[in-house]
Protein backbone atom coordinates (compact mmCIF):
# COMPACT_ATOMS: atom_id res chain seq x y z
CA UNK A 1 0.00 0.00 0.00
CA UNK A 2 2.88 2.52 0.69
CA UNK A 3 4.21 1.68 -2.81
CA UNK A 4 0.94 1.95 -4.25
CA UNK A 5 0.25 5.27 -2.34
CA UNK A 6 4.09 6.56 -3.00
CA UNK A 7 3.21 6.51 -6.97
CA UNK A 8 0.77 7.89 -6.57
CA UNK A 9 2.01 10.75 -5.24
CA UNK A 10 4.81 10.72 -7.34
CA UNK A 11 2.58 10.99 -10.63
CA UNK A 12 1.07 13.53 -8.86
CA UNK A 13 3.80 15.53 -8.51
CA UNK A 14 5.00 14.88 -11.94
CA UNK A 15 1.67 15.87 -13.52
CA UNK A 16 1.59 19.15 -11.49
CA UNK A 17 5.38 19.85 -12.91
CA UNK A 18 4.26 19.16 -16.09
CA UNK A 19 1.03 21.70 -15.83
CA UNK A 20 3.68 24.25 -14.74
CA UNK A 21 5.69 23.88 -17.42
CA UNK A 22 3.43 23.86 -20.37
CA UNK A 23 1.55 27.25 -18.34
CA UNK A 24 5.09 28.69 -18.51
CA UNK A 25 6.06 27.63 -21.91
CA UNK A 26 2.49 29.23 -23.08
CA UNK A 27 3.24 32.22 -21.61
CA UNK A 28 6.45 32.74 -23.24
CA UNK A 29 6.75 34.98 -25.72
CA UNK A 30 6.36 33.06 -29.03
CA UNK A 31 9.01 32.98 -31.41
CA UNK A 32 8.75 34.48 -35.24
CA UNK A 33 8.48 32.25 -37.74
CA UNK A 34 11.42 31.92 -40.43
CA UNK A 35 10.77 34.41 -43.25
CA UNK A 36 12.34 35.07 -46.67
CA UNK A 37 14.30 38.43 -45.85
CA UNK A 38 13.55 40.80 -48.49
CA UNK A 39 17.11 41.57 -49.28
CA UNK A 40 16.99 37.73 -50.81
CA UNK A 41 14.13 38.81 -53.01
CA UNK A 42 15.23 39.27 -56.46
CA UNK A 43 14.22 42.15 -58.55
CA UNK A 44 13.79 41.36 -62.12
CA UNK A 45 15.93 43.19 -64.17
CA UNK A 46 14.44 45.90 -66.46
CA UNK A 47 13.26 45.67 -69.63
CA UNK A 48 15.57 46.21 -72.44
CA UNK A 49 14.73 48.08 -75.74
CA UNK A 50 14.40 46.39 -78.61
CA UNK A 51 16.76 46.70 -81.58
CA UNK A 52 13.87 48.11 -83.24
CA UNK A 53 13.19 51.12 -80.42
CA UNK A 54 16.75 51.62 -80.02
CA UNK A 55 16.55 52.63 -84.35
CA UNK A 56 13.72 54.51 -84.08
CA UNK A 57 15.21 57.12 -81.40
CA UNK A 58 18.30 57.32 -82.95
CA UNK A 59 16.42 58.44 -86.52
CA UNK A 60 14.07 60.48 -84.77
CA UNK A 61 15.48 61.81 -81.59
CA UNK A 62 16.47 65.64 -81.74
CA UNK A 63 15.46 69.22 -81.74
CA UNK A 64 14.55 69.94 -85.51
CA UNK A 65 12.84 73.09 -87.38
CA UNK A 66 10.21 71.89 -89.65
CA UNK A 67 9.08 73.19 -92.98
CA UNK A 68 5.49 72.67 -93.76
CA UNK A 69 4.42 72.50 -97.47
CA UNK A 70 0.49 71.68 -98.72
CA UNK A 71 0.27 71.31 -102.65
CA UNK A 72 -3.06 73.14 -104.20
CA UNK A 73 -6.16 70.87 -103.00
CA UNK A 74 -9.74 71.82 -103.15
CA UNK A 75 -8.98 72.54 -99.25
CA UNK A 76 -5.54 74.90 -100.50
CA UNK A 77 -6.52 76.28 -103.34
CA UNK A 78 -3.17 77.77 -103.89
CA UNK A 79 -1.16 75.58 -101.95
CA UNK A 80 0.08 76.43 -98.32
CA UNK A 81 3.06 76.95 -96.50
CA UNK A 82 3.97 76.98 -92.73
CA UNK A 83 7.32 76.49 -90.29
CA UNK A 84 7.23 74.75 -86.76
CA UNK A 85 9.56 72.95 -84.35
CA UNK A 86 9.48 69.57 -83.21
CA UNK A 87 11.51 68.03 -79.97
CA UNK A 88 11.57 64.28 -80.13
CA UNK A 89 12.93 62.59 -77.12
CA UNK A 90 13.64 59.05 -75.65
CA UNK A 91 10.72 58.09 -73.25
CA UNK A 92 11.76 56.41 -69.70
CA UNK A 93 14.35 53.89 -70.47
CA UNK A 94 14.99 54.20 -73.93
CA UNK A 95 11.30 52.42 -74.34
CA UNK A 96 9.73 55.19 -76.62
CA UNK A 97 9.82 57.76 -78.57
CA UNK A 98 8.08 61.33 -77.30
CA UNK A 99 7.21 64.08 -79.69
CA UNK A 100 6.02 67.81 -78.95
CA UNK A 101 4.70 69.61 -81.52
CA UNK A 102 4.37 73.28 -82.62
CA UNK A 103 3.87 75.61 -85.98
CA UNK A 104 1.79 77.72 -87.72
CA UNK A 105 0.47 78.30 -90.82
CA UNK A 106 -0.74 75.37 -92.84
CA UNK A 107 -2.64 73.78 -90.21
CA UNK A 108 -4.19 77.11 -88.75
CA UNK A 109 -2.62 80.05 -86.83
CA UNK A 110 -1.27 77.58 -83.71
CA UNK A 111 -0.94 73.89 -83.93
CA UNK A 112 0.07 71.98 -81.67
CA UNK A 113 0.34 68.36 -80.66
CA UNK A 114 1.93 65.51 -78.28
CA UNK A 115 3.08 61.97 -79.85
CA UNK A 116 4.29 58.50 -77.75
CA UNK A 117 5.47 55.89 -80.18
CA UNK A 118 6.77 52.36 -78.81
CA UNK A 119 7.73 49.02 -80.30
CA UNK A 120 5.19 46.36 -80.28
CA UNK A 121 7.07 42.89 -80.44
CA UNK A 122 3.76 40.87 -81.27
CA UNK A 123 2.86 42.90 -84.39
CA UNK A 124 6.11 43.49 -85.18
CA UNK A 125 5.40 47.74 -85.61
CA UNK A 126 5.59 50.36 -84.11
CA UNK A 127 2.67 52.17 -82.07
CA UNK A 128 1.13 55.44 -81.17
CA UNK A 129 -0.92 58.05 -79.61
CA UNK A 130 -1.23 61.43 -81.22
CA UNK A 131 -3.24 64.24 -79.43
CA UNK A 132 -3.29 67.70 -80.84
CA UNK A 133 -5.40 71.07 -81.59
CA UNK A 134 -7.46 69.63 -83.88
CA UNK A 135 -8.19 66.46 -83.39
CA UNK A 136 -12.04 66.23 -82.34
CA UNK A 137 -11.86 63.60 -79.83
CA UNK A 138 -8.38 65.26 -78.46
CA UNK A 139 -6.27 61.77 -79.19
CA UNK A 140 -5.53 59.25 -82.04
CA UNK A 141 -4.51 55.88 -81.24
CA UNK A 142 -4.84 53.56 -84.80
CA UNK A 143 -1.43 54.29 -85.98
CA UNK A 144 0.85 51.45 -87.12
CA UNK A 145 4.33 52.11 -88.49
CA UNK A 146 6.99 49.66 -90.10
CA UNK A 147 10.01 49.97 -91.87
CA UNK A 148 10.06 48.95 -95.94
CA UNK A 149 14.44 49.02 -95.97
CA UNK A 150 15.12 52.76 -95.08
CA UNK A 151 11.69 54.28 -95.20
CA UNK A 152 9.22 54.23 -92.31
CA UNK A 153 5.35 54.11 -93.06
CA UNK A 154 2.50 54.34 -91.06
CA UNK A 155 -1.23 54.30 -91.64
CA UNK A 156 -3.88 55.61 -89.36
CA UNK A 157 -7.66 55.41 -89.68
CA UNK A 158 -10.04 57.88 -88.75
CA UNK A 159 -13.69 59.52 -89.12
CA UNK A 160 -13.96 63.07 -90.47
CA UNK A 161 -17.61 64.38 -90.57
CA UNK A 162 -19.41 61.12 -90.09
CA UNK A 163 -16.93 59.71 -93.24
CA UNK A 164 -13.75 57.44 -92.94
CA UNK A 165 -10.56 58.34 -93.52
CA UNK A 166 -7.24 56.81 -94.06
CA UNK A 167 -3.98 58.75 -93.24
CA UNK A 168 -0.47 57.46 -95.12
CA UNK A 169 2.80 58.77 -93.28
CA UNK A 170 6.20 58.50 -95.63
CA UNK A 171 9.12 59.13 -93.75
CA UNK A 172 12.35 59.15 -95.99
CA UNK A 173 15.29 61.10 -97.60
CA UNK A 174 16.93 60.08 -94.71
CA UNK A 175 20.28 62.68 -93.87
CA UNK A 176 22.64 62.90 -90.76
CA UNK A 177 20.79 66.47 -90.49
CA UNK A 178 17.47 66.19 -92.59
CA UNK A 179 14.08 64.10 -93.29
CA UNK A 180 11.21 64.52 -94.67
CA UNK A 181 7.93 63.24 -93.41
CA UNK A 182 5.24 63.33 -96.40
CA UNK A 183 1.31 62.57 -95.45
CA UNK A 184 -1.40 61.48 -97.58
CA UNK A 185 -5.33 60.74 -97.44
CA UNK A 186 -8.34 59.29 -98.89
CA UNK A 187 -11.00 57.17 -98.25
CA UNK A 188 -9.62 54.00 -98.77
CA UNK A 189 -5.85 53.04 -98.72
CA UNK A 190 -5.81 52.56 -102.33
CA UNK A 191 -7.21 55.96 -103.56
CA UNK A 192 -4.40 58.45 -101.10
CA UNK A 193 -3.40 61.68 -102.40
CA UNK A 194 -0.67 63.73 -100.88
CA UNK A 195 -1.34 66.22 -98.84
CA UNK A 196 1.39 67.55 -97.30
CA UNK A 197 5.69 67.13 -96.42
CA UNK A 198 7.29 67.77 -93.95
CA UNK A 199 10.88 69.24 -94.07
CA UNK A 200 12.52 68.16 -90.47
CA UNK A 201 15.76 69.82 -89.89
CA UNK A 202 18.18 69.80 -87.05
CA UNK A 203 19.19 72.02 -84.86
CA UNK A 204 20.38 69.80 -82.01
CA UNK A 205 20.76 66.14 -80.55
CA UNK A 206 18.61 65.01 -77.76
CA UNK A 207 18.77 62.46 -75.13
CA UNK A 208 16.80 60.71 -72.27
CA UNK A 209 14.86 63.58 -70.34
CA UNK A 210 16.73 65.21 -67.73
CA UNK A 211 16.10 66.18 -64.33
CA UNK A 212 12.29 67.96 -64.01
CA UNK A 213 11.12 66.38 -67.08
CA UNK A 214 13.23 68.55 -69.70
CA UNK A 215 14.92 66.73 -72.79
CA UNK A 216 18.95 66.42 -71.74
CA UNK A 217 20.69 68.26 -74.51
CA UNK A 218 23.62 65.74 -76.08
CA UNK A 219 26.30 66.83 -78.96
CA UNK A 220 25.43 65.97 -82.70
Amino acid sequence: MKIIRGAIFLIAVVAVLCTLLSAQDESAPKKPLASRSVANTQMPPPPQPAPEMTKLIKMLAGSWTVIENAPPTPMFPNGAHGKGTAKLWAGPGGLSLLENYHSSGVMGSSFSGFGTFWWDAKAQAYRGIWCDSITPDGCDASSKLQWDGETLTGMMESDMNGQKVFTKFTYANWTPSSFVMTMSGGPDPNSLKEMMTFTYTKTSGMGAPGAGGKPAQQGQ
